[in-house]
């Protein structure tokens, strides 16, 4: 979700609640302040009613208009004495109308000089609420409406004109790569914390780089100075091998370290390609056909492990092709065919699923299931340890896999199978 439209949501519900409330508050003190207006103009009726009925006692009736009306009775002493004069809101039955309508009554009484008391009711016509409710309502919904409106518009203006400095710094971070000549950072603005945000990222990326280099400095120094001593200790030993004096048990242990440092060439070579791919400094990229890839790969590995006769079946359901290093693709297939190959038996069967999204390895089992949590961990060795591996080669196609948001999952059936997924 972008920062805009989680702003807009937040405020959007935040001015809801607002404007709810508002809207209660509003309607009740309109309600109230129709209802003082009415008990004034009750309470001046009622004066001057008594007034002039005291003044001509021939008015003590009742008194019928359209929109007010009264009525007089006489009451008891004790009753007078003690009476309450009180207002309510009630229905009364309108006869021009011929329906119920809402009216505002109040009660109270007088004495008159002689003294007697009466009771005096006085009904007038009020709004009705249920109208004026809903008129608040609709006013209070296309109010609302044409605010959020106005937010929206004005939010999205203002967010995006303030808001430009860190979208120009988000599409420097994505176009930024390291070991690669990248445009400066230029992004004027005047607030002071997008400055500091600049300067901040200017400097991480500084310091990335230079630790970058350091790394791509050490591992091409790593790579010169470990071959370098490997390939003369075997050149050695190979010489020595060829010494007449030698005797067999001594060719046999000649033989033993040979393939020890052989281990460690082939060791020193998987640790640097693995440091090289997590530094990503394999950046070229192009379209790659996995499928011409697989036919390819499997020719060659045929011939390596000719001695195992296996068979091996490929069934192209779709194209798989992907953008990816291509060095890095041909890596990745192998490993994941040398190792179907190093852990099937003489004899055994490799099938290779190619569908549009996925690619499948499945090769016969030798034993019981591998452990899934584990497999792609480096050094790791199935119970069936084989000499010529050296535990990485599933630890460099997970590397592989992640660098390019591949999915790469391991499962059992009567096989093992490995499954390659865009």
């Amino acid at each position: 979700m972008k920062l805009i439209h989680y702003t807009i949501g937040k405020l959007s519900w935040v001015l809801l609640l607002t404007m709810a409330f508002w809207t209660v508050f509003f309607y009740f003190q309109i309600l109230n302040e129709v209802r003082d207006e009415t008990d004034d103009s009750l309470k001046n009726y009622k004066k001057t009613i008594i007034k002039q009925a005291l003044r001509d006692s021939t008015l003590l009736n009742s008194h019928i208009d359209i929109l007010t009306r009264y009525y007089i009775h006489e009451i008891p002493e004790e009753r007078g004495k003690h009476y309450e004069e009180r207002f309510i809101t009630t229905e009364a039955f309108n006869e021009y109308e011929m329906d119920e309508e809402p009216v505002r009554v109040l009660y109270t009484s007088f004495r008159t000089d002689n003294g007697r008391y009466y009771e005096l009711t006085i009904l007038t016509s009020t709004l009705e609420e249920d109208d004026m409710l809903e008129s608040i309502l609709w006013s209070i919904i296309y109010l609302y409406i044409a605010m959020l409106i106005c937010i929206l518009i004005v939010t999205q203006l203002v967010f995006r004109k303030c808001l430009r400095p860190l979208y120009n710094l988000i599409h420097w971070l994505n176009f930024y790569t390291l070991g690669k000549k990248n445009m400066p950072l230029q992004n004027k603005t005047k607030v002071n914390e997008f400055k500091q945000l600049n300067r901040t990222i200017s400097d991480m990326a500084m310091r990335n780089e230079k630790v970058f280099n350091q790394q791509k400095q050490f591992i091409e120094n790593a790579s010169h100075e470990l071959q370098t001593p490997l390939a003369i200790c075997s050149n050695k030993l190979e010489l020595l091998s060829e010494n007449p004096c030698c005797t067999e048990e001594f060719l046999n242990e000649i033989g033993e370290i040979h393939q020890t440092i052989g281990r460690i060439i082939k060791l020193n070579k998987s640790l640097l390609l693995l440091s090289r791919i997590e530094n990503r400094q394999y950046g070229d990229e192009k379209e790659v056909n996995f499928n011409l890839l697989v036919h390819r790969i499997s020719e060659d590995c045929k011939m390596i492990y000719e001695y195992k006769e296996l068979t091996i079946e490929i069934r192209e359901e779709g194209l798989f092709s992907f953008r990816i290093n291509e060095m890095l693709s041909h890596i990745l297939i192998t490993n994941l065919l040398k190792n179907a190959m190093i852990h099937s038996p003489i004899g055994g069967k490799i099938q290779i699923y190619l569908q549009e999204k996925e690619i499948i390895f499945s090769n016969t089992s030798t034993g019981t299931p591998l452990n899934p949590e584990k497999i792609f961990q480096r050094f790791y060795h199935a119970g069936d340890k084989k000499t010529e591996s050296t535990g990485l080669g599933l630890a460099i196609v997970k590397s592989i896999a992640d660098t390019y948001a591949l999915q790469i999952n391991y499962f059992y059936t009567d096989k093992h199978n490995f499954s390659l997924k865009i």
